[in-house]
């Protein structure tokens, strides 16, 4: 009877499919007992500025100091602080800035997402 079970479990699983994943995300986080959803689409239509400004608002909203997407452009610089040109790491290699974004959430800390190609 058990080597039955065995047997079914392990042809059961074998026939699970699982999704490709999917370039549109949709974050809910809960602030403060209130649900707030940001929606943020990863398409070949938007600028790396645009992407860069998404990125930098969405870190800002949920207070999240380091990358939260995939990479923009080829290289991703992100940054922390209290002015909106703080710092963030830079490419070692001679690259073209693309996309250069901050923003501040509600204590004054400054988010800021800067891609090259």
């Amino acid at each position: 009877m058990k080597s039955l079970i065995f047997a079914l479990s392990i042809i059961a699983l074998s026939s699970v499919s699982y999704a490709r994943p999917n370039r549109n995300y949709t974050y809910s986080q809960p602030n403060y007992g209130a649900t707030k959803t940001y929606a943020y689409t990863n398409n070949v239509t938007s600028s790396d500025q645009e992407r860069c400004q998404a990125e930098a608002n969405y870190m800002a909203a949920n207070r999240i100091s380091g990358h939260v997407w995939g990479c923009i452009g080829n290289f991703e610089g992100v940054g922390v602080g209290y002015s909106p040109n703080c710092n963030t790491c830079t490419p070692s290699n001679n690259m073209n800035l693309t996309g250069d974004a901050s923003s501040q959430d509600s204590s004054g800390r400054w988010y800021r997402v800067r891609s090259w190609r």
